[in-house]
């Protein structure tokens, strides 16, 4: 009678949490978007330079009754076109508003007037408050298969670098949730349905989910978005060292390699170029080309530390204040000047 009562307790458990999670994503899956991206690159074919439009997609989080959206900065990093699209099909142009692409999160807005409707807004959790071993749930458009539930656990809490007082509060959790390419940018949920997270990237050799995956913790999303938001650059870029410094031409141990930009960003509107010849140089695939910034208000960046001497350095500049950097284009060293907006 025992063993009877203990089967029907378990089963009912299963059930009633089946249940819940069920109703969950009942309740959320309105805040849950597809991002459609259209990227410009430039290539070289022959002696003719030719742009190249390429479409992609990711996930994000409805998190504002205006219209605010978190996702991944990669996602949206140089796009020229950002579509969102909701659950009820309705579709909204939207502008990047600000990214960081360390942390791997942006902040979009929908353009224009938005009203609500039978859209959800999704609250945010305290990332800090989950433990390892939580249960957790993802939606996103999983190789563009929207409004797709995979369930799992938190199965880590990793910092990029907790020596480095720039990166230290760049928190990703660890899931075995699944999460392939199109769920980029989407939210990760606890089972009291907020977000705890913003989807990254997957550790695999194939390319496809293997049972390990990232997603930013919703406070470093807070943090670096909301209370301390970054500027949105529309830059692409890799810091190159050793071997491939030196096949470029790089004057000093390293540089940052500009790979595409899109034209509304900072960094196009200041005159950067991107790459338009596709390379591998040393096992690294990369585009070429484009400028190779070498330092940034004095800041040279074959220093260990520059990101904290360029976060320190910028927070004494004031808005107008005139800024200057010195790249390396085509050979020749050049700087460039602009003013803090």
């Amino acid at each position: 009678m025992n063993k009877l009562c203990l089967s029907l307790l378990l089963l009912f458990t299963v059930i009633v949490n089946s249940q819940n999670l069920s109703e969950l994503y009942n309740d959320v899956k309105s805040s849950v978007v597809v991002i459609n991206i259209i990227t410009v690159e430039s290539r070289k074919v022959n002696d003719d330079l030719n742009l190249l439009a390429k479409a992609t997609q990711g996930s994000g989080v409805l998190i504002s009754e205006d219209g605010l959206i978190w996702t991944a900065a990669h996602v949206v990093q140089s796009a020229e076109l950002v579509q969102v699209e909701f659950l009820d099909g309705e579709l909204f142009e939207a502008d990047v508003l600000s990214s960081n692409p360390l942390a791997d999160v942006a902040l979009i807005k929908i353009k224009g007037e938005f009203h609500l409707k039978n859209k959800k807004v999704a609250k945010i959790g305290n990332s800090d408050m989950q433990n390892i071993g939580d249960d957790i749930f993802v939606i996103g458009a999983p190789f563009g298969i929207k409004q797709t539930l995979s369930k799992g656990i938190i199965s880590g809490k990793h910092y990029l670098d907790p020596s480095n007082s720039s990166l230290a509060n760049v928190e990703f959790l660890q899931t075995d949730a699944a999460i392939n390419h199109g769920n980029s940018g989407g939210p990760m949920f606890n089972m009291k349905g907020e977000i705890i997270g913003i989807t990254s990237r997957i550790h695999s050799e194939s390319g496809s989910f293997n049972g390990l995956a990232f997603a930013i913790s919703s406070n470093t999303a807070k943090k670096t978005l909301m209370d301390e938001p970054n500027l949105w650059t529309g830059m692409n870029s890799i810091l190159v060292t050793g071997n491939v410094a030196k096949a470029l031409n790089i004057p000093q141990e390293s540089g940052l390699l500009v790979l595409s930009l899109s034209s509304k960003g900072a960094a196009s509107k200041i005159g950067l170029r991107g790459g338009f010849i596709e390379a591998t140089i040393d096992g690294v695939k990369l585009l070429i080309g484009g400028d190779i910034i070498l330092n940034f208000i004095d800041v040279n960046f074959s220093q260990s530390n520059f990101k904290n001497l360029i976060k320190t350095k910028m927070d004494t500049y004031k808005k107008g204040d005139n800024l200057s950097m010195t790249i390396l284009r085509h050979g020749k060293i050049i700087s460039l000047e602009f003013i803090k907006e």
